[in-house]
């Protein structure tokens, strides 16, 4: 659901070239895409990027590159062809829905022996990319970032069921790594439950042996506070998970007003190997946190008769500036390892810190989100 829907404008020129300027995220495609459209090599488009009215994801289609060719061909005169919003969210590309089931096997003693997930849903690959997915093949999107989870457990089995729906589906901030935290984090959070131990405590013992990854957890932890009780009426969350080359770990401090969560603060621990432009990075932190607690408790397309439900921002609801957390405390670990992401990591955290949170706070377990959608 970014800001601004599709837009792209289209010159054709007497040479037989084509100028598009669009905010394109990639580039290949669209010029791969507008070449078969006019019939054309490609080296006769030439593709100027705009910069983008929020992407996340959705720019990485190419579906508004051939009507807006073909109309320009057919009027020989510059065309700026866009989509309404209420065009975007009917016709446009869907974060994949996805399921999971987690069983643990715990010894007599707490200890997490084994893990069985089983995640099922659409595939990206299959809808999304060019190559598309062979029968067999595991979509990587659907188990992103689970197999690569630092946690040691001794047997640790992923599963993936491929359920195809016919709702076009596309990467959205961090892809998998938003829906399979989620999972993982708040799965934990339940096995520390049933064996009465701190959730903080169960992920160390799993971490025990990655001093980097303990680090991490302890950071966060620290900065928020975590051995001290907080305040009557508040409960926090934690959540810790690696993806695209970063290490994160997330405490949400929650409470409820009038029935409803408010998130009071968020402390992020982000190790992304080192940091070169400090302010930039901690944006990138702060608005990834927003986003991932907009999408956490609000946001949500319903399909009902083979149509999008919510058509315009009035039905689908985005997280309000009244109700953003008052404080996001960010804090980099520089450990010198390869540079990792910094606009993706701190996205998928949020969900599961704020989940936990809640799940503590009111003792009903979050499985379903959005939240209040649930």
């Amino acid at each position: 659901a970014p800001m601004e829907p599709w837009s792209c404008t289209v010159r054709p020129n007497a040479d037989g070239t084509l100028e598009i300027w669009g905010p394109f995220q990639a580039q290949d495609r669209a010029l791969t895409t507008a070449a078969a459209v006019a019939k054309v090599p490609v080296e006769k488009i030439r593709l100027r990027t705009l910069t983008l009215g929020g992407g996340f994801g959705r720019r990485l289609g190419d579906d508004g590159v051939p009507p807006a060719v073909a109309v320009a061909l057919a009027v020989r005169q510059p065309v700026k062809f866009f989509w309404s919003r209420e065009d975007e969210f009917a016709r446009g590309w869907y974060r994949p829905a996805q399921a999971a089931r987690l069983r643990a096997s715990i010894g007599a003693d707490g200890t997490l022996l084994a893990l069985h997930t089983r995640v099922a849903g659409p595939s990206l690959r299959a809808e999304f990319s060019p190559a598309g997915i062979k029968p067999g093949e595991v979509d990587g999107a659907s188990v992103q970032n689970l197999a690569e989870a630092r946690y040691r457990i001794e047997a640790h089995r992923i599963d993936y069921a491929l359920r195809h729906f016919a709702i076009p589906v596309a990467p959205w901030r961090s892809v998998g790594a938003t829906h399979n935290a989620f999972f993982l984090e708040c799965f934990l959070d339940e096995v520390a439950q049933a064996t009465s131990q701190d959730p903080v405590a169960l992920r160390r013992a799993l971490l025990a042996h990655d001093a980097r990854a303990l680090r991490v957890v302890d950071t966060a932890a620290d900065a928020a506070g975590w051995s001290h009780a907080p305040a009557k009426g508040v409960a926090r969350g934690f959540a810790y998970f690696e993806c695209y080359g970063s290490l994160c770990a997330q405490v949400a401090e929650v409470t409820l007003r009038d029935g409803r969560p408010r998130v009071l603060r968020v402390v992020v621990a982000l190790d992304c190997g080192d940091v070169i432009l400090p302010d930039q990075a901690r944006a990138q932190v702060e608005g990834g946190v927003i986003q991932g607690l907009s999408t956490a408790l609000h946001e949500a397309v319903t399909i009902a008769d083979g149509a999008a439900v919510e058509r315009n921002f009035d039905r689908y609801r985005l997280l309000a500036m009244a109700d953003a957390p008052p404080r996001i405390d960010v804090h980099f670990v520089r450990s010198g390892e390869p540079l990792g992401g910094v606009g993706e990591p701190p996205v998928p955290l949020v969900i599961p810190a704020v989940a936990n949170a809640l799940s503590r706070l009111t003792g009903r377990r979050i499985r379903e989100l959005p939240i209040l959608k649930a």
